[in-house]
């Protein structure tokens, strides 16, 4: 009898075969080396983007009517893999993946018709446009309205530390729409094309000394004037309905890119380590050196497998927010871990651009903000906990 290899067992033969098509074709590409070219020259990958789309790859979560799959957890795979073979394009697609998710969940028909073939061919890009100046981990004390005007609405408002933001081609954007009720019963999302009259990008950011390849942009809504039947997502005032699911769903797809960030990290570890030599033997021998390796790929393979047990659940019908927080927490510490320790391992040669080690640390520090910070992962993680034994107790 054969024995199943440990893919066969936690994915399907389908899932499977996505996977190894999905990294063929970034091999092909050659992925890496465009990694490396987009760190020395700091471009915007839009072009690699569009292949992605051209061979089919993007939007695997999408209804099968729309040249999808169906399910969430191609999503997550699709991500890991970007993660793993070139950040930025990872990062360019998370967010993109984070709208048309959100489209396909909460669009008319109508609204899925327009929008979610040009996003899913990459023809289109898409961002998430909730944080704002004054409102970040505080989802609820949004600012920007959108004040009605018979069937159309005027958005009025600033965003900010929008991933995408400057080169998206459709944003969603959350505003209030009723100001005398509270913020999470008077809220809105609405889908706004960038080339709509009264968007303005303030200015586009660069994180933690430069992350090549991304934009984080600071954003306006100047009057943007919009038909409210046409772009309004999930009806008036569903807005926070809509944003929690959305968050669920950004989180665990977060972690899984964060999970395939870490992966080359730590085969660089491994590798080094059994090559790197003092005191006559490779340093993997010293338990100092090996007991890192261990930790590291305890905590990896923990992260994994909270990430694709929170997308089952998501796509079995379950809200799973509280498994969401819980994958995005131990998916980025764990490659905060895996970093940290890469870079220990590697010496001084950890702390210069010969290896990618240092960009991986500072990648693995930012990663613990997007999507909500850890503490508020934890927040919501012993929420959830403390909710569910008064449930039990009928408190």
């Amino acid at each position: 009898m054969k024995m199943q290899n440990k893919e066969e067992i936690l994915f399907s033969a389908a899932e499977n075969e996505f996977r190894e098509s999905l990294r063929a074709f970034l091999e092909g590409l050659d992925a890496k080396k465009i990694e490396r070219e987009i760190y020395e020259r700091d471009f915007y990958p839009r072009e690699l983007y569009g292949k992605l789309g051209d061979a089919g790859f993007l939007a695997p979560v999408l209804p099968v009517e729309y040249g999808g799959m169906g399910k969430l957890v191609y999503e997550a795979i699709l991500a890991e893999e970007l993660g793993a073979a070139c950040v930025p394009l990872a990062w360019i697609h998370s967010t993109s993946s984070y709208a048309y998710a959100t489209i396909a969940r909460y669009g008319n028909e109508e609204q899925k018709g327009k929008y979610l073939p040009a996003l899913k061919s990459g023809a289109k890009i898409g961002a998430i446009a909730i944080t704002e100046p004054e409102a970040g981990s505080d989802v609820m004390r949004i600012k920007t309205s959108a004040e009605r005007k018979g069937d159309e609405y005027l958005i009025c408002g600033e965003k900010r530390n929008i991933t995408n933001g400057s080169r998206a081609d459709v944003l969603l954007v959350w505003a209030i729409t009723n100001p005398e009720v509270d913020p999470g019963s008077g809220m809105s999302v609405f889908i706004v094309e960038s080339d709509t009259k009264g968007f303005e990008v303030e200015r586009d950011f660069k994180l933690l000394g430069g992350f090549p390849g991304t934009v984080n942009s600071y954003l306006r809504f100047d009057a943007v004037r919009i038909h409210g039947k046409n772009m309004m997502l999930g009806g008036e005032n569903e807005g926070a309905r809509v944003m929690f699911d959305e968050l669920s769903i950004e989180r665990v797809l977060y972690a899984a890119m964060l999970v395939g960030e870490a992966r080359p990290i730590l085969e660089l570890a491994v590798e080094y380590s059994m090559d790197r030599e003092q005191f006559g033997t490779a340093i993997s021998r010293f338990e100092g050196i090996s007991f890192k390796i261990a930790d590291m790929v305890t905590k990896l393979e923990a992260a994994k497998l909270m990430v694709y047990h929170t997308v089952r659940l998501i796509d079995a019908g379950f809200e799973a927010e509280q498994e969401s927080a819980m994958a995005k927490l131990l998916a980025s510490e764990a490659f905060y871990e895996v970093a940290h320790n890469t870079v220990q391992i590697l010496g001084g040669r950890g702390l210069t651009d010969e290896y990618p080690a240092e960009w991986a640390f500072r990648m693995a520090r930012l990663s613990m903000i997007p999507a909500g910070t850890n503490e508020i992962m934890r927040f919501i993680v012993q929420r959830e906990v403390y909710k569910g034994y008064k449930g039990k107790k009928g408190g």
